[in-house]
């Protein structure tokens, strides 16, 4: 069931996703950071600058399923003028394809050959140089078969760490909805700093994720949170640690009533018990290590 923390939580991984949803794979013969075979694209128009670039109907496909998106207008850039459009448009190319393969769940068979890593290398290296890269779509739609999501507003906008090693990536949402209703809060923001290995290494991504801020806004409750991630192969090998705080529970609860089974809303007025108050607020601290997610301290084996 997808509670507003655990909608929240999603979120906040598929900003990391977008980096690192290519995974640790062999190394691809082809240019592209994300081959044809993979994934396909097209767009009814583009627009070229000296480091940006513009599309009008942009739309990008997984090979083998029915994952796609659709943006009305696409915006990439780099106001210091470091990237070149190639780094622009694989950075581009990367966030569509983790976005595709968040929704769907899976890797389709096409991508397994693809490797992303190169380009990550290139882009951390203009970073460095000083770029700041944005990527702004307006009018989302992202759907796998029956699934479906929508959003006014994606940004994703990367740049080198104030902390040695380190980039920052903030991801700003608004307008996010799906058919029918759903517990998507309205707008989320997140940002996250990645260390540089994780873009070195053709093994398993090593190194603890530092998640600063978590925001998530429906028309009546919040969420906050922060914590940290060191991703393993799956849960069992990953450790991490979250502290959540949701404002206006109750208002919040009253909201999506409407639009979610009544098991999330039961879950949400049992999980009021297990976290600890503090005025308007419930607040949680979720840990994560050996497969053990602990609430509070109170151990829940997750798969």
């Amino acid at each position: 069931m997808n509670s507003p923390i655990v909608v929240s939580m999603k979120y906040a991984t598929a900003s990391l996703l977008t980096l690192l949803a290519i995974g640790a794979l062999p190394h691809s013969a082809k240019a592209d950071a994300v081959p044809a075979a993979c994934m396909s694209t097209d767009s009814a128009s583009r627009t070229m600058g000296t480091a940006s670039f513009g599309m009008s109907g942009y739309s990008a496909r997984l090979v083998g399923a029915e994952a796609v998106v659709h943006v009305q207008q696409v915006t990439v850039r780099d106001r210091q003028g470091h990237l070149t459009l190639p780094n622009l448009r694989d950075a581009n190319d990367l966030v569509s394809l983790g976005l595709l393969k968040l929704v769907h769940d899976s890797s389709p068979a096409s991508c397994h050959g693809v490797d992303g890593r190169p380009a990550l290398r290139n882009l951390r290296d203009a970073l460095h140089q000083g770029a700041v890269a944005e990527m702004i779509w307006n009018k989302v739609a992202l759907s796998d078969g029956s699934t479906h999501y929508s959003a006014e507003q994606i940004t994703v906008t990367m740049r080198a760490s104030q902390a040695p090693g380190g980039i920052d990536v903030v991801v700003a949402s608004s307008g996010l909805s799906a058919p029918g209703g759903s517990a998507l809060p309205g707008s989320v923001n997140t940002t996250l700093t990645i260390p540089e290995q994780m873009l070195d290494s053709t093994r398993t991504p090593s190194g603890k994720i530092t998640i600063s801020s978590l925001q998530a806004l429906w028309a009546k409750g919040r969420l906050d949170g922060s914590g940290w991630i060191t991703p393993g192969r799956d849960a069992a090998t990953s450790t991490g640690a979250l502290h959540i705080a949701i404002t206006d529970l109750s208002d919040l609860l009253a909201t999506i009533r409407p639009v979610v089974p009544t098991g999330v809303t039961t879950a949400l007025s049992v999980a009021q018990f297990m976290g600890h108050h503090n005025g308007n607020q419930v607040l949680w601290d979720l840990a994560l290590d050996g497969g053990i997610l602990k609430v509070n301290s109170i151990p829940i084996p997750v798969n």
